[in-house]
């Protein structure tokens, strides 16, 4: 409905429109009196006097007369014109009224068509709902089917391979892929443990609660540790090297580099930089952390490859540590930043980011990876990486004790890094500088470093590609340094950081054990006390014996 105005409301004339009373009775007195002055007899009779007769009093009558037609002409066409003017306001109304009847029957039918969608929508919807729930319902029930002729099938397969371990002659070729089967046998049952169950995340808690005993019997038993592979603990350092095996190019190099010890830097492979640190143990199956690691691993892959993020310094960062009594896990990404809103979806059944032209992820992978982090009473975070402005200063020193220090600016143009000299109102994508005398070392400092990178240089070497030590998962910079005999040259190129990273903690067994009740405080409990409550049913029994 529209709102009316104060133009819009009816016409009210001023001055009512009156018959003219005066002019009418002054023109029939004037018609009789000139009848009468025209009659000699009446004039005799009514004995008129002499000046009734007098020409200039018909000339004043007359004027009066025409004074009196010349106002009601005037008050005519004023009148006419009031008239006229609240026949247009009156057009006007009616116009105005016909409209907005016309846009009420337009929105009627606006609104009917929209509600006539509406209900086909619901009505949609409710039989997606309706099918959904038929499915779901037909999907458990294949899945107990799966499950109970699963168990039986799982039990055969174990049993075969176990009794093929147990043979003597076997060799160790053989030995080593039947202990790959069975391994990859008990990943495949939990998964379909995992995808099979109402509650995913209750399901593990409930596996967690039934791991406890055997792992406090452990922790006071040592010697009496059941020797199957089938532990209550698992080792995150075991679970992310199995992880990331069938992903690397050469997974030798990474298990060397475990078997050497930890803590250890690894980045053998194009893909990937890790590091590893020694972490204790955490209560559970090893089998739901390499799930857990599998999924954030390859949702790191897909995002990777994506442009314009990718350069060829681009790794997929990974740390493993211990803090607090918590195994920290850490995987970088580079790619487009996770919003506020979709943070609060990611974790959720069949939600994914994944909207690329047809390829359109399932929502499953984050969905288990957020469900076995609360089934193993953890925690998940998700920080979007980006570009930083930053002061930073280029420090050269030569052979001679010569020193050369330049200061710039690293700006953000269009979200990429850029770098500004001192002065100078133009960007540039690198830096070079050149001089006519050998180099021996570099140092480079920015405003959010906590204390220089220096780097000594070989000079046995042509070239030196030096990426940014502070971060080397993710460098912010690169310098690439030509030597020669009496010559060096410098460039320095600000690198896109852009990306997301996943934080996972899981609490460690040991964090289970509470340390406020151990066996030496047993002797400090004061039982008497303890007792005095059941003191009184004491005395009731022995009065009745």
């Amino acid at each position: 409905m529209t709102l009316r105005t104060e133009s819009d409301r009816p016409f009210k004339p001023s001055w009512p429109q009156r018959f003219s009373v005066l002019s009418s009775f002054f023109g029939l007195a004037l018609v009789a009196y000139f009848y009468l002055i025209t009659e000699p007899d009446l004039l005799s009779y009514y004995q008129i006097p002499g000046w009734v007769l007098d020409p200039r009093l018909k000339m004043a009558l007359c004027a009066i007369f025409l004074i009196f037609l010349i106002n009601d002409a005037h008050r005519f066409a004023q009148a006419r014109r009031q008239q006229k003017q609240q026949a247009r306001q009156l057009q006007d109304e009616y116009n105005h009224l016909w409209q907005s009847r016309k846009q009420l029957q337009h929105k009627v039918h606006t609104y009917a068509g929209h509600a006539d969608k509406l209900k086909l929508f619901i009505s949609d919807k409710l039989l997606e709902y309706i099918e959904y729930d038929e499915k779901f319902l037909h999907f458990k029930s294949i899945a107990a089917e799966v499950r109970h002729n699963g168990v039986i099938g799982f039990d055969k397969v174990q049993s075969a391979l176990e009794l093929a371990l147990a043979q003597p002659e076997l060799s160790e070729t053989d030995q080593t892929r039947t202990r790959e089967a069975l391994q990859q046998l008990r990943y495949v049952w939990d998964l379909l443990d995992l995808a099979t169950t109402d509650n995913i995340a209750l399901h593990l808690a409930n596996q967690l609660c039934d791991l406890e005993e055997p792992y406090y019997q452990q922790s006071l038993n040592p010697e009496s540790a059941d020797s199957h592979e089938l532990q209550p603990t698992f080792s995150p350092v075991a679970g992310l090297v199995r992880a990331l095996t069938p992903l690397l190019n050469t997974p030798e190099s990474l298990h060397t580099a475990v078997a050497e010890g930890l803590p250890c830097q690894w980045q053998d492979d194009p893909s990937f930089w890790l590091l590893m640190e020694p972490c204790g143990v955490v209560l559970g199956n090893e089998n739901h952390w390499v799930l857990l690691l599998e999924n954030l691993l390859k949702n790191a892959q897909f995002f990777s490859g994506k442009r314009p993020y990718r350069h060829k310094y681009r790794r997929i960062g990974v740390r493993l540590l211990e803090r607090s009594g918590k195994v920290r896990l850490q995987v970088f990404n580079s790619g487009p930043g996770i919003s506020e809103e979709d943070k609060t979806k990611i974790f959720q059944l069949g939600y994914s980011t994944r909207r690329v032209k047809e390829n359109h992820g399932k929502g499953l992978g984050l969905f288990f990876v957020g469900e076995i982090v609360k089934g193993y009473d953890g925690s998940i975070a998700i920080e979007n990486i980006v570009n930083n402005a930053r002061q930073m200063t280029l420090r050269l020193e030569f052979e001679n004790g010569d020193v050369h220090t330049d200061s710039f600016t690293v700006q953000i143009e269009d979200d990429l890094p850029v770098c500004q000299r001192h002065g100078v109102t133009d960007t540039e994508k690198t830096l070079n500088w050149s001089f006519e005398q050998p180099l021996r070392s570099v140092e480079v400092s920015s405003a959010d470093a906590h204390q220089p990178q220096i780097k000594v240089l070989d000079t046995s070497l042509r070239s030196i590609n030096w990426l940014d030590p502070q971060q080397p998962d993710n460098p912010a910079w690169v310098l690439d340094i030509s030597l020669a005999r009496k010559h060096c040259g410098i460039q320095f190129t600000p690198l896109d950081v852009r990306g997301v990273q996943f934080t996972v903690e899981l609490p460690l067994a040991a964090s289970r054990l509470t340390e406020d009740a151990t066996l030496e405080d047993l002797d400090s409990i004061d039982v008497d006390r303890l007792n005095q409550p059941f003191q009184a049913l004491d005395l009731y029994h022995e009065s009745n014996h």
